[in-house]
């Protein structure tokens, strides 16, 4: 009996060492079926009890060496390929330009796949193989572009190739640098797709070139798409990363960057304003619900970009500043109570 209650044990602590590592659930929720299973006072082998955090692997101070010296060798492997070939680049024809782009994109995929084969997650090979494969999408991409390079839709076909290797790679050696490339592989996507969507003779120019006049409707309405996207990455994609909390601070990161010049403009002020008080509204929502902090700095954030452009920030800048400092320091005295209320809550036993 002894026996199968610590096979049982080491199982109940792998999986939700798991589900903690991918974002399914956080420390206290964790130490809360600890206590539920085993009892108060009678912690599994392995995990904390109630009240307690879990305990994460601690990578020795040679592992991290070892690791950081793979990378910058890497690195630098890498960066003596670009500048000898980009010194040579010029004089190349076409097709040499694809077969080395090419022969270089199958040597890394095929390295990242041999480190990457077998390896449990968490583990230095499986970064390596992940920063291997992103580097294989970048490559793809490139070979696209050049094969393609006279059709009207290279930019689209080749980021759209680069993304499919992107997801194979976070399907095969799922990272932290898998699941950020895959995010920017589809926010490249989208912005090419939008460009190339522009309808034509919409854009005006002065007699040096630059573009003037008024903002477009389609250059301030269709990166609502962006944001959306943003939105849709922290809110739903991000349940599924096993680096959920970076995978919510690009999100809404990249939303509140679209959404700036929106608002800035005062012709779309009104689609700008809605759309920060979106953000803000869903920000202090899932933070209530999730407690990572990216939810909450985009509420803080959107709420201050949001006062600063509703009193005037750009006809009357010195009020609009104070103003929007208040409300700074308002919202983060009001996020860090939430916090801290959450926090007791989260700890307190259950009645």
């Amino acid at each position: 009996m002894i026996e199968t209650r610590d096979a049982g044990s080491a199982e109940l602590t792998r999986a939700l060492q798991s589900l903690v590592a991918r974002g399914v659930l956080t420390d206290e929720q964790a130490a809360a079926v600890v206590a539920e299973v085993t009892g108060p006072g009678l912690p599994a082998a392995g995990l904390p009890a109630a009240g307690e955090p879990t305990p994460h692997r601690r990578r020795s101070l040679s592992d991290l060496l070892i690791e950081v010296g793979l990378y910058v060798g890497s690195a630098l492997v890498v960066a003596a390929g670009f500048v000898m070939t980009a010194q040579n680049w010029g004089s190349m024809s076409v097709g040499t330009q694809v077969a080395l782009l090419a022969a270089v994109t199958l040597v890394t995929g095929a390295l990242g796949l041999v480190i990457g084969h077998g390896v449990e997650r968490g583990t230095a090979r499986r970064r390596l193989a992940g920063v291997l494969l992103t580097g294989t999408a970048a490559g793809a991409a490139g070979t696209t572009a050049l094969l393609l390079q006279d059709s009207t839709s290279v930019g689209t076909v080749a980021v759209a190739v680069g993304l499919l290797v992107m997801v194979g790679a976070q399907w095969f050696a799922r990272s932290a640098i898998t699941e950020i490339g895959t995010f920017g592989a589809g926010l490249i996507l989208l912005q090419v797709v939008i460009e190339e969507l522009r309808p034509e003779g919409t854009v005006l120019y002065d007699e040096w070139g630059d573009e003037y006049g008024g903002s477009l409707a389609y250059d301030r309405l269709m990166p609502l798409i962006l944001v959306g996207y943003g939105l849709l990455w922290a809110l739903l994609v991000a349940r599924r990363l096993m680096h959920r909390e970076v995978a919510v601070f690009l999100g809404m990161f990249s939303a509140l960057v679209v959404a700036l010049p929106i608002i800035g403009e005062p012709e779309y002020r009104g689609v700008g304003i809605a759309v920060m008080t979106g953000l803000a509204v869903i920000g202090f929502w899932r933070f209530m619900a999730e407690g990572y902090w990216p939810w909450l700095a985009g509420a803080i954030a959107s709420v201050t970009a949001l006062v600063f452009f509703a009193v005037g920030g750009a006809n009357r800048p010195s009020v609009a500043i104070l103003v929007a400092g208040l409300v700074l320091l308002a919202s983060s005295g009001l996020g860090m109570q939430v916090a801290r209320r959450r926090r007791a809550r989260m700890h307190a036993p259950p009645s």
